[in-house]
């Protein structure tokens, strides 16, 4: 009976345990990539998709690498929303210039003549170097086929040791990386169709 009693004793303190961990404080600072102004004109409709990234480098926060090889959240410092988001965001931005085509976010209904997809392989600080690298892949719009591919890094200096100088840094990298990419889509959609025969 006194076993009974203690267990239940002990079942009615557990909600009243408090975590000793401490709260993750909110960042000081938000970060964005955008807007970003319209540079190519689009001859054809190329559909952006979100592009895929680990959870490390494609989310909110920012993640830096230090010389062991080691990975850690910057504190203080976050995307004003998901580092994928905004690169999507950015990229529609980049390819709305004016002409007969259009740069549309996938899932929004339209079919495309083609798509872009991309993967993010590295979102990175070290030090107080940023850095950038997105393979991207374009795709034929009915059958999905592969039409080109290539791969692109860039990297940023920071101003300061400052992890704001730092977020700005990478800021700067990941906007030089979408700027490529960018240029990349539009040169491979405007490109005249070969002809057959």
């Amino acid at each position: 009976m006194f076993f009974r009693c203690l267990i239940v004793a002990a079942a009615f303190a557990l909600p009243a345990c408090v975590s000793v961990l401490p709260d993750q404080e909110p960042p000081n600072a938000l970060y964005r990539f955008g807007p970003m102004e319209p540079v190519h004109t689009m001859q054809t409709t190329v559909l952006v998709r979100e592009p895929e990234a680990s959870r490390l480098v494609g989310g909110r926060q920012i993640a830096a690498e230090d010389a062991s090889g080691a990975i850690r959240y910057v504190p203080g410092v976050e995307w004003s929303e998901a580092a994928t988001r905004m690169m999507q965001t950015a990229m529609l931005d980049r390819l709305g210039g004016q002409g007969s085509g259009a740069a549309v976010a996938a899932g929004a209904g339209v079919r495309g003549a083609y798509e872009l997809t991309w993967r993010v392989s590295d979102f990175t600080l070290s030090g107080q170097t940023a850095r950038c690298r997105i393979e991207a892949t374009v795709l034929n719009g009915s059958g999905r086929t592969l039409v080109a591919q290539k791969t692109f890094s860039t990297r940023a200096e920071a101003d300061g040791p400052r992890n704001a100088d730092r977020a700005q840094a990478l800021t700067e990298a990941g906007r030089m990386c979408v700027n490529d990419v960018a240029a990349f889509v539009a040169e491979t959609a405007n490109a005249p169709l070969p002809r057959v025969g």
